[in-house]
């Protein structure tokens, strides 16, 4: 059964507000966010430095992952890998449901963050045919529950979204795909660095220091510095602000909640500081930043333009 364009929308709503940090045994995630996107005819290439699980609830098309093309249609599961470049091509558009996220690698099993770097060395994530997967038939229910009039058991829904990050991955570690050199060529961070990223998601809405963070890895102040501007090129503070605004631009996004707790969620202590660093950032308000995203009925090539933007570009 196809789930309808309403109940997309209004489960996505719920789930990215209140389910964006799943926690359990054998694994944590951080929500980047989740979507059910009606009538989506293509974007533009682009990567993101998460996983993204998508699936074809109705429609066809087909994904072009660093230029192989792979067929889409009703029943499709495939996953976009961190820094991979990739866009996906409709005529007649499709229903796309599809979540992203990263796994926390501090409160998760040995086990799984080991398969997450095994499925990012596969050559694609990709199974044609997933329609009566635990996978896909948990995403299914999650939906229903989610856009029902109301949610009366919170923690069910977060136990379904676990559930599906949970099958998902475990079905692509069985069908994904083949081992391949290709993440040769791709961005290979240090644990320590990833060990940061952690800490830095799970306290977005705290003031952080580089001493705090440094001691939470267990490294220096000055092993930290050196680490961020050898790998990424930032200092502390510049890398902080951008992973504030890039989760601010998800959130504007793909929710309905207003300008002042995203301001408050991503840790500003005055939404006009909050506006003004978005915007020096981004070249666009918070506000108009929504509006165009809407605009485009989600638009997700000019999501992720933006975003890319907020990656290259380094604040004062």
């Amino acid at each position: 059964m196809v789930p309808t364009i309403a109940a997309c929308q209004k489960s996505s709503l719920y789930l990215n507000e209140h389910v964006t940090r799943l926690h359990g045994p054998p694994a944590s995630f951080f929500i980047h966010y989740w979507g059910g996107k009606p009538r989506h005819r293509g974007n533009t290439p682009h990567a993101h430095s998460f996983f993204e699980i998508c699936y074809v609830a109705d429609g066809a098309g087909t994904y072009i992952h660093n230029g192989i093309t792979y067929p889409l249609r009703q029943g499709t599961l495939y996953c976009s890998k961190p820094n991979s470049s990739h866009h996906i091509e409709s005529e007649t558009g499709m229903l796309l449901l599809f979540v992203a996220f990263d796994v926390i690698q501090e409160t998760s099993d040995p086990e799984v963050v080991q398969t997450f770097e095994r499925l990012n060395r596969f050559h694609h994530l990709f199974i044609a045919d997933a329609e009566q997967s635990a996978a896909v038939l948990t995403w299914k229910a999650l939906i229903a529950y989610c856009s029902e009039e109301t949610v009366d058991y919170p923690l069910a829904a977060e136990k379904l979204a676990h559930s599906l990050l949970l099958t998902c991955i475990s079905t692509f570690a069985r069908h994904g795909g083949s081992v391949t050199a290709e993440h040769a060529s791709e961005p290979v961070y240090s644990e320590a660095l990833k060990d940061a990223k952690d800490y830095i998601m799970n306290n977005l809405s705290h003031k952080l220091t580089l001493k705090e963070l440094a001691q939470a890895i267990h490294l220096s102040e000055r092993q930290l510095s050196r680490l961020l501007s050898e790998q990424l090129g930032l200092t502390f503070p510049s890398w902080v602000r951008n992973e504030r605004i890039k989760r601010a631009a998800y959130l504007l996004a793909y929710t309905d909640i207003n300008i002042e707790e995203i301001s408050a969620e991503v840790g500003f202590e005055t939404v006009h500081y909050f506006s003004k660093v978005f915007s020096d950032l981004m070249n666009i308000t918070p506000a108009k930043f929504r509006r165009a995203v809407r605009g485009s009925e989600l638009d997700f090539s000019l999501l992720h333009r933006y975003l890319q933007a907020a990656v290259n570009r380094s604040l004062p």
